[in-house]
């Protein structure tokens, strides 16, 4: 089936213009204009491997969302097929949503990125329903490092010692903390900030720790692989208002390790696509993802070096965070 039919199936009628977006490692994602702006996107069923998984996940954030009233966060908007999020071409899945209103907010960005995952948590753990698995072992630190181990030649001893050791902390900060509905993803690039946020990329979407999305949004906002306690706290501070005081003591106390799980896990990741030469990471070389795993650990030790500093600003985040309006 060509796009133009995938795209008149979600609805859209005339001749949409379409145009491939090369931002994502995972989904291929195109730009349709055909009276409107619109997302299409193929979902990579190599790591999805049940898209009826992901549909009823997305169809719960959906439903949820539009029972919420959040006037400062939101979701895609989502076209139907036959009664369906979802078209199927063959081996392939397609889904099309209504692309957000962008608004560049240049002063707190950060603030409001921050906020918008954390009242994602918020409002999908507001009900009883819990997010189905769409990635079998997805965020399981033990798991990936486990496979590292078959690759032991191709990595430094230094590296899978330090990697070890990262694994046995969080085994251990983690054996108490429980689980909510998270966003599985959370990194800026999940966010399209402005007066409203919209919160998109769901298929992750899964039950976990708070601390796992915290940590992706702390890592992504410090780019340059240096913690920047500026941004670190303006972060911060929008996760503390977000969540609304639903997160517990020891999910608090948790958080910080949320990034050096982010962290270190996305560099087992890499190292594990350079060394077994299977590609999650599909637009990236097996030069490539071993240069990313150096830069991801880098990072990490530059996030263990800097603990004290972070831990104190989440800690004052949480005691400031202000009452929750939408």
């Amino acid at each position: 089936m060509e796009l133009t039919e995938i795209c008149r199936s979600f609805g859209l009628e005339g001749s949409p213009d379409i145009v491939p977006v090369g931002t994502g490692h995972i989904n291929e994602t195109y730009h349709v204009s055909c009276g409107g702006e619109y997302i299409l996107q193929s979902l990579n069923t190599d790591v999805f491997r049940e898209p009826e998984t992901v549909e009823k996940n997305i169809s719960l954030i959906t439903a949820v969302f539009e029972k919420s009233g959040s006037e400062r966060v939101t979701v895609p908007e989502w076209l139907t097929a036959d009664g369906g999020l979802f078209v199927r071409d063959g081996g392939n899945v397609w889904r099309m949503y209504r692309c957000a209103e962008a608004e560049e907010v240049l002063e707190d960005n950060d603030c409001l990125a921050g906020y918008a995952f954390g009242a994602f948590i918020r409002i999908m753990n507001g009900q009883k329903k819990r997010f189905l698995c769409a990635v079998d072992g997805y965020h399981d630190f033990e798991r990936y490092f486990s496979r590292l181990k078959h690759f032991e030649r191709s990595v430094s001893p230094l590296t899978v010692r330090r990697i070890s050791s990262l694994a046995e902390t969080l085994t251990d900060v983690f054996e108490a903390v429980p689980k909510r509905n998270i966003h599985g993803d959370a990194k800026t690039d999940n966010v399209i900030t402005g007066r409203v946020c919209t919160v998109i990329d769901l298929d992750t979407a899964m039950e976990g720790y708070a601390a796992l999305d915290f940590g992706d949004l702390i890592r992504s906002v410090c780019r340059n692989g240096v913690p920047d306690l500026g941004r670190i706290r303006e972060a911060s501070a929008g996760f503390a208002a977000g969540t609304g005081g639903i997160l517990s003591r020891e999910e608090i106390d948790s958080l910080y390790y949320g990034i050096l799980w982010s962290t270190g896990e996305l560099a087992v990741r890499y190292l594990n696509d350079a060394a077994s030469g299977d590609r999650y990471f599909r637009n990236r070389t097996p030069a490539e993802c071993m240069r990313r795993a150096d830069e991801l650990l880098g990072q990490l030790s530059a996030f263990i070096n800097a603990g004290d500093d972070i831990t104190g600003i989440i800690y004052s985040s949480f005691a400031d965070a202000p009452a929750v309006n939408g």
